[in-house]
């Protein structure tokens, strides 16, 4: 199951903020925006990684790169708008490291898709 390495990401890096929410309040970290930024950045490459898997069988490039662009658009619009209403809810407010916390995650997702579908390809 192709989910299953990105839903097991999902759970440890939502363990490891619970576990460590202390030393990570203590470095200004706020684990409220950290979880939420978690779930969204799941939500979005979970739908990316399903367009990206429907490609895999089909031999039509057009259906392919709708696929692969539509995967990339919905990341890139779908990470910027839940920045950006967080930052116009925050306002002045705005934990700068959890941001770059939820930035560092999104490139652990990228990653992850990467890994899934490539040894998809491979494997079909």
């Amino acid at each position: 199951m192709p989910y299953l390495a990105m839903v097991l990401v999902f759970v440890v890096i939502n363990l490891l903020v619970f576990a460590l929410s202390g030393k990570l309040g203590n470095a200004g970290v706020d684990t409220t925006v950290l979880l939420v930024g978690n779930l969204v950045l799941f939500l979005i490459f979970l739908v990316s990684l399903l367009l990206h898997l429907k490609t895999v069988g089909n031999q039509s490039t057009h259906v392919f790169m709708r696929n692969v662009y539509s995967g990339m658009l919905l990341k890139l619009f779908g990470g910027a708008t839940a920045a950006f209403v967080y930052i116009y809810l925050a306002r002045d407010g705005v934990n700068k490291p959890a941001l770059f916390a939820c930035m560092f995650l999104y490139f652990l997702y990228t990653i992850l898709e990467l890994r899934v579908v490539l040894s998809k390809t491979k494997s079909s």
